[in-house]
């Protein structure tokens, strides 16, 4: 990457200039296998400031300083596929998710109430069937015996 020129991608199209300020807010803490988690939850969350959340990837977290900005979609399907024990692959993976997430939602009203039970269902399902149950569907579809 020592070629990488941010400068000549933002003149070409390939990145825009807040997509590439949004990526490099975020923080990555790898786990401390030697001392878990090897973070501080409360003071990563307070210095990241008042949007910040932190999530599980697979070899550490991510503070993400921008994630109480997102729309309500986004923040409950995420926070509920962190709180089933989700973690995404890297930064990448994450901040596609956000993106992929916020773009799925951008027709609905930035509440959750007037989001159709149908659509948190099945963009909450991208982590799995039975994430389905959580938004109005009947556990005994996701659990096949």
């Amino acid at each position: 990457m020592d070629n990488f020129d941010l400068k000549k991608y933002i003149s070409e199209g390939k990145i825009h200039l807040q997509e590439a300020v949004d990526r490099t807010q975020f923080k990555f803490i790898k786990y401390d296998y030697d001392n878990p988690p090897g973070y501080d939850y409360e003071e990563e969350v307070k210095e990241a400031g008042p949007n910040a959340d932190i999530f599980n990837l697979e070899d550490g977290v991510i503070v993400d300083p921008n994630f109480q900005t997102y729309h309500e979609g986004t923040k409950d399907v995420m926070g509920l596929a962190d709180e089933q024990g989700h973690e995404w692959e890297d930064v990448e993976d994450y901040f596609d998710a956000v993106e992929g997430h916020n773009y799925h939602f951008k027709d609905y009203p930035n509440d959750l109430d007037k989001i159709p039970d149908e659509v948190m269902r099945e963009t909450a399902m991208v982590y799995g069937d039975d994430y389905g149950q959580f938004y109005g569907g009947d556990r005994d579809d996701y659990y096949q015996e």
